[in-house]
């Protein structure tokens, strides 16, 4: 019988200790979660991505207009995910992502209020070039990786991101016609050379964000 009662304290025991176990890993869930979690930078992703598919459907955006506005909203979501990759996103990087996304709504409104429409014809998709985008991504890894040392100053950072812009733009004006020549991967891949050199020299100047 005391046999019998020991075993079960023993087991209620356990039991409470895996609740509380439980409970503490939920609170540290939630904790870390608060520390990254935006809810407006997820609801503006949200509301724009209604906004470019309702410009589909009612022929505002041509094909070329879309697959742009969708590697901006790629862009972004990226940018959110490397800066959540510490664990923290703070004012400043939080500051950062409306900042884009801003950029990014505007981009909609005026591509939906252009004088293009889609048209009826079929557009060949456009090819990929799978080089082209990794080195992007890195690119837009190494930047907030600078933001993240202080070695990019805000400005610095801004002007880093109007260049990875602008030649995800020319991309898309390349890949327009549905082909992507050899001139034109060599073009890309030249721009992509002077943007590393640019993050290069930016990181590496005497010039760094102020604490």
């Amino acid at each position: 019988m005391n046999s019998r009662i020991k075993n079960q304290a023993a087991s209620g025991r356990a039991s409470l200790a895996l609740l509380v176990a439980g409970v503490l890993g939920v609170a540290g869930l939630s904790q870390a979660d608060a520390r990254t979690r935006d809810p407006g930078v997820n609801h503006r992703q949200q509301n724009q991505q209604q906004r470019i598919k309702q410009g589909v459907r009612s022929g505002e955006l041509t094909r070329r207009e879309t697959r742009t506005l969708a590697e901006g909203q790629r862009d972004v979501r990226q940018l959110e995910r490397a800066y959540k990759s510490d664990g923290e996103l703070t004012r400043a990087e939080r500051a950062d992502l409306h900042h884009e996304q801003n950029q990014a709504s505007r981009d909609i409104y005026k591509q939906k209020h252009d004088a293009q429409d889609r048209p009826v014809a079929s557009v060949p998709p456009a090819v990929r070039d799978p080089g082209v985008n990794d080195r992007q991504a890195n690119q837009t890894g190494r930047i907030v990786n600078g933001v993240k040392t202080g070695e990019l100053t805000k400005d610095e950072a801004q002007g880093l991101r109007d260049g990875r812009r602008e030649i995800r733009q020319t991309e898309q004006e390349y890949k327009s016609d549905g082909a992507l020549t050899r001139e034109e991967r060599v073009d890309l891949h030249q721009d992509l050379n002077q943007q590393s050199q640019d993050i290069y020299d930016a990181k590496h100047n005497d010039v760094k964000r102020e604490p």
